[in-house]
């Protein structure tokens, strides 16, 4: 079964023909935040019965929810401020528990190119949990106070060495995961090109 990231609240840039380097952006950022489902989180919900939401995680028991609710670190920021800036390399994987955060790409005047609004349970930087050192091509950036997990390299570590079994089931569904994005990624480039050799035709 293919896993599924919720939290897509809003696409931001249409699909057009004779794309600039905005609109390949936005090719991207389509096959790698977008998600097929909406799922509502509450204000009340615990953090274990959130994490059951985030894909990541939807198929761990209670017990090892609760052990990784232990170690991920709940972060504030408010209106306007980055969480992950574009060509930083990237440092955790971030889980949206509460509010909307915004994704942009830089574009070549220096402005921010609105990309996708995410919303609770979506996830990015997955690649960052494992410690690939891949430098961003995008930032996100909170629109209205928003809460984020964070989950990063040193934190898998420690659920490999106490919680083997654990570790495992996370690190093989975060292999899953990083793998269908990209061939989401390898398929929205493989219509993007058909579609220039067609005129544009949808």
């Amino acid at each position: 079964m293919k896993p599924t990231f919720p939290g897509l609240k809003e696409f931001l840039l249409p699909r057009r023909s004779n794309r600039g380097s905005a609109d390949i952006a936005a090719t991207g950022a389509s096959a790698l935040f977008q998600g097929p489902e909406r799922v509502m989180t509450t204000q009340r919900e615990s953090l274990v019965d959130f994490l059951r939401h985030v894909s990541l995680f939807e198929d761990l028991a209670h017990r090892d929810l609760a052990r990784v609710a232990r170690i991920v670190h709940e972060r504030e920021y408010s209106d306007g401020e980055y969480i992950c800036e574009q060509g930083r390399p990237a440092a955790a994987l971030f889980v949206v528990r509460r509010g909307v955060v915004e994704v942009v790409k830089r574009g070549a005047g220096g402005q921010d190119i609105p990309l996708a609004l995410l919303e609770p349970p979506a996830s990015f930087e997955e690649s960052a949990a494992i410690g690939t050192g891949v430098i961003r091509w995008f930032s996100v950036r909170a629109r209205g106070p928003v809460s984020l997990l964070a989950l990063g390299k040193s934190d898998l570590d420690e659920l490999v060495l106490n919680f083997p079994p654990l570790a495992n089931k996370v690190l093989t569904k975060l292999a899953g995961i990083m793998a269908a994005r990209l061939q989401m990624l390898i398929d929205a480039e493989i219509q993007r090109e058909s579609e220039a050799r067609d005129g544009g035709t949808p």
